[in-house]
């Protein structure tokens, strides 16, 4: 879970909240307006840059889902939520959806002994009291760690310190959302696994090490135009001091 840079809101949702400006609109009635619905997820995959708000799995366009960070059934007449841009997030289905995509089958869908949803399916009407983190509101430091044996994400201490963060909110929203369900634990690890092999093999042993990193980071991350490798922060924990450095570079 990382910090998402949010852009103005999509034209075509300033003026479906201008058409209807009389009327009181739910989410489930925009979206059978294709044409406003599309440009909303299309910008927030933009803002994204192609990574679940969430867990950090790629989006694919048969396995994404518009999230309402507090849920819209909070609406009312003064704050509707349904069409407050601000509230908006794009994230996967949660592994609930069947989606045939080759050499994924095993990464987008649910299966024991793990037959249970993460990101806003398991969040699903939660309202939000403090204790759950908002990626629109995290800081760019990484806030959690990566396990290299098992590909669990924990919060990092020191980080959230730092940051302003508790512990206890880190933890929780890791357990709020389940991204520790075990796919997501498997292919975090293969992610982290890929690019410490990566790194063995550019040592050369007189390289430094940092260096090393930076150059595959800047392989992994590019120039920060195009969509985020999936598992982005596992990528970022594994490359250590390059990936910061390469990443202060580009932005």
């Amino acid at each position: 879970m990382k910090h998402v840079r949010k852009s103005a809101e999509p034209p075509e949702l300033t003026q479906y909240r201008q058409r209807f400006s009389a009327q009181f609109q739910r989410w489930i009635k925009l979206k059978s307006s294709r044409k406003t619905y599309n440009a909303i997820r299309n910008a927030l995959a933009t803002d994204q840059q192609g990574l679940c708000a969430y867990c950090e799995m790629s989006l694919h366009p048969q396995d994404r889902a518009v999230e309402h960070f507090i849920p819209c059934k909070q609406s009312t007449l003064e704050n509707n939520l349904d069409l407050n841009w601000q509230n908006m997030l794009a994230t996967c289905q949660g592994g609930l959806q069947q989606v045939t995509v080759p050499g994924e089958e095993t990464l987008r869908n649910s299966r024991p002994p793990d037959d249970f949803p993460c990101c806003g399916a398991a969040k699903a009407d939660f309202v939000p009291d403090g204790r759950l983190l908002n990626p629109l509101e995290l800081p760019t430091r990484l806030l959690f760690r990566f396990s290299s044996l098992d590909g669990a994400i924990t919060p990092d201490p020191a980080a959230c310190e730092q940051s302003g963060i508790t512990i206890d909110q880190a933890q929780f929203t890791i357990e709020k959302l389940n991204l520790n369900v075990q796919r997501l634990k498997d292919q975090r690890l293969v992610v982290m696994d890929e690019a410490i092999a990566m790194l063995d093999q550019l040592d050369d042993g007189e390289t430094e090490p940092t260096k090393l990193e930076a150059e595959l980071a800047a392989d992994y991350f590019g120039d920060s135009s195009g969509d985020w490798p999936r598992f982005f922060s596992a990528l970022k924990f594994a490359l250590g001091e390059g990936a910061e450095r390469h990443l202060s570079s580009i932005s």
